[in-house]
């Protein structure tokens, strides 16, 4: 045995942490794309019509795959055109993260993991996409200026997520009379006082813009990727929009020098089953997106 092959088969040997990283987003979305399938016809099990259900049976199929390993980038060409048919059947009301879904199962199809160099090019390029995510989705609150003086948060007060969580942060006359509103034309003003409200309606919108910046430095990045995932999981307490909440908790964990989303993997499959459980009636339940 000759100096180099010893040398290949130690390399070859050696956990690749890009390849575990590129390797547990796969069945973190696969998962997560599952569960969106079966909490959605779970949720309206009475009324779901026989597309929906071969869509169920399809992403249990897909999911399956992707999980085993085996048919991981054939089973990613079947979430490109699933995801593609939803984001069609039900625009304009298809979530914002479908499309996310959509991009992200087509470059998984596109590209082929088991190659060096493709494997960091999806790496690269799934880090990207949520740095643009979370600096885009910043720059629009920015932009739009309903955060400055809460009236994002103060309107949301109707969801109970930021009913219980935010509530307390407003004084008893001023939470009444937002509570008072029903959305109709002419409600409002939406706009708040309380100082505490409003720091934290404007710390939103600062945290995206910053995490995004500070992510594309490595000095940076520890920092970076850790405050994101902890700012994502204070989000997901008041929204409960779990699914695109654990795809983008999960997206931080590839900015880690290590690959620490493999130890991700099976806190998300439980969290996933408890909530496709709660839509089926099996364990005592809360709202969720």
């Amino acid at each position: 045995m000759s100096p180099l092959t010893t040398f290949e088969e130690c390399c070859i040997s050696r956990p690749d942490p890009i390849r575990t990283k590129v390797r547990s987003f796969q069945v973190i979305l696969a998962l997560v794309v599952f569960t969106e399938y079966w909490t959605k016809a779970l949720q309206n099990w009475a009324v779901v019509d026989a597309v929906d259900l071969v869509a169920v049976a399809v992403v249990t199929l897909l999911a399956a795959a992707v999980v085993h390993g085996r048919w991981r980038r054939t089973a990613f060409v079947g979430f490109t055109l699933l995801q593609a048919w939803y984001v069609w059947a039900y625009f304009p009301l298809t979530g914002n993260h479908r499309y996310l879904e959509l991009m992200i199962a087509a470059l998984f199809a596109l590209l082929d993991d088991r190659k060096a160099d493709e494997r960091r090019l999806l790496l690269r390029a799934l880090q990207w996409i949520f740095v643009v995510v979370l600096f885009y989705g910043g720059a629009q609150k920015l932009v739009h200026g309903y955060y400055f003086h809460g009236q994002f948060l103060s309107y949301s007060l109707w969801r109970v997520g930021f009913h219980a969580v935010l509530g307390p942060l407003l004084p008893a006359q001023e939470f009444e009379r937002l509570t008072s509103y029903i959305a109709a034309v002419g409600d409002g003003p939406y706009i708040v006082t309380s100082p505490v409200f409003l720091l934290v309606s404007n710390a939103v919108w600062v945290a995206e813009i910053t995490i995004a910046l500070l992510l594309c430095f490595r000095a940076t990045r520890p920092f970076a990727w850790i405050s994101g995932l902890l700012f994502v999981v204070a989000m997901e307490v008041v929204a409960r929009e779990f699914m695109f909440g654990i795809e983008v908790a999960c997206a931080m964990l590839l900015f880690a020098r290590t690959d620490v989303i493999r130890k991700a993997i099976l806190p998300v499959t439980i969290l996933l089953a408890a909530l496709v459980l709660m839509r089926a009636g099996l364990l005592p339940g809360f709202l969720f997106h």
